[in-house]
C-alpha cells in the first residue's frame, strides 16, 4: 500500500511539472524581452529551476531521516519511480501528440459534414497545418531529467543509464516531430543553445 501511495506521489510531481509550464510562462510574459529567443530562454530557465526543485529538492525535504531512505516506499523507491517517469513521460507525450489527435478528430468531423461544413478557408488551413513546437518546455523537460538523474545517481545507480536511454528517445522523437508533425518553427538565435550548453558544467553542484 505504501508503494502505491508513493507511486501516486511521484505521478503528482510529474503532473505539477507539466502545469508549471503555464505558470512560468505567465511570469515571463510580464517581462519585456527584446527577442523571441530571449523570451524562450527566460521561460526555459525558470521552468528548469521550478521543475528541478519540485522533482528533487522537495523529496529530500519530505524524507529527512536518512536511516529510512532505503526502506520500502521511502526516498529511494519514490525517487526511482520519479526518475523512470521523467525519463519516458516527455518523449511518450511528444510521440502521442494529443493536440494533433484533437486536430485530426476535428478535421474528420468537419469533413464528415460535407457541403454543410461552415469552416472558412483560413480555419481549414489551420486544421491541416502542423503544430507549433514549444522549445522552452522541451529543453526544460530534458534538462530537468538530466539534472534529476545526476542528483539521485549516488543512491540510484540506474539513474545514469536511464538518462542515456531517455536522451536517445528525446532526440529521435523530437526529430520525428520536426520532420512529420510541426510546421517550420520561428527563427531563433543561437542564445538558447549556448545558454544551456554553458549551463551544463553547473551540474557539478547537483
Amino acid at each position: 500500500m505504501m508503494k502505491v501511495v508513493t507511486s501516486l506521489a511521484s505521478g503528482t510531481i510529474v503532473i505539477i511539472n507539466t502545469l508549471l509550464n503555464f505558470v512560468m510562462r505567465r511570469f515571463s510574459m510580464a517581462e519585456q524581452h527584446e527577442t523571441q529567443t530571449k523570451m524562450n530562454v527566460s521561460v526555459a530557465f525558470k521552468l528548469l529551476i521550478a521543475r528541478f526543485f519540485n522533482s528533487s529538492i522537495i523529496l529530500l525535504l519530505v524524507n529527512k531521516d536518512k536511516s529510512k531512505w532505503f526502506k520500502g516506499g521511502d526516498l529511494v523507491y519514490e525517487a526511482t519511480v520519479l526518475v523512470g517517469m521523467l525519463a519516458f513521460y516527455a518523449p511518450f507525450m511528444e510521440l502521442l501528440y494529443i493536440p494533433g489527435i484533437m486536430k485530426w478528430r476535428k478535421k474528420s468531423a468537419e469533413m464528415a459534414k460535407g457541403d454543410e461544413c461552415e469552416l472558412t478557408q483560413r480555419e481549414a488551413n489551420l486544421l491541416c497545418e502542423g503544430g507549433q513546437i514549444d522549445p522552452a518546455n522541451s529543453i526544460s523537460n530534458f534538462m530537468n531529467m538530466i539534472m534529476t538523474c545526476c542528483f539521485y545517481s549516488p543512491i540510484i545507480p540506474v539513474a545514469i543509464p536511464l538518462a542515456f536511454v531517455s536522451s536517445f528517445c528525446f532526440y529521435w522523437v523530437t526529430k520525428y516531430s520536426f520532420l512529420r508533425r510541426y510546421k517550420m518553427p520561428d527563427m531563433f538565435g543561437e542564445l538558447m543553445a549556448t545558454f544551456f550548453s554553458n549551463f551544463m558544467p553547473w551540474l557539478i553542484f547537483v
